[in-house]
């Protein structure tokens, strides 16, 4: 039962920290929120981890924009997947 319950917390949790919403706990997301209406699309956390976090934001199935955000040095990257220059490029 213990891990049933836990299992369902996790998940729970999980789909919280892929929506908008859960990005706002996120350091670079007042940057993200000022660059693309992060509302419109769907964003998923690709990579989390001690160096660096990768969130895609999808719409329609494909992938719009993306953020690389190195914690280190609190470099934040934001990308158009158009080919376009970076939208975003610099230090928090």
């Amino acid at each position: 039962m213990k891990k049933v319950l836990f299992s369902i917390l996790a998940s729970v949790f999980l789909v919280g920290c892929t929506d908008a919403d859960g990005l706002a706990a996120y350091e670079e997301y007042s940057v993200l929120e000022e660059t693309i209406d992060v509302a419109k699309y769907e964003p998923k956390v690709e990579t989390d981890n001690d160096g660096s976090r990768v969130i895609l934001f999808y719409e329609n199935g494909r992938v719009a924009y993306k953020s690389v955000y190195v914690k280190d040095e609190r470099h934040l990257k934001v990308i158009s997947t158009d080919d376009a220059p970076p939208l975003y490029n610099g230090m928090l």
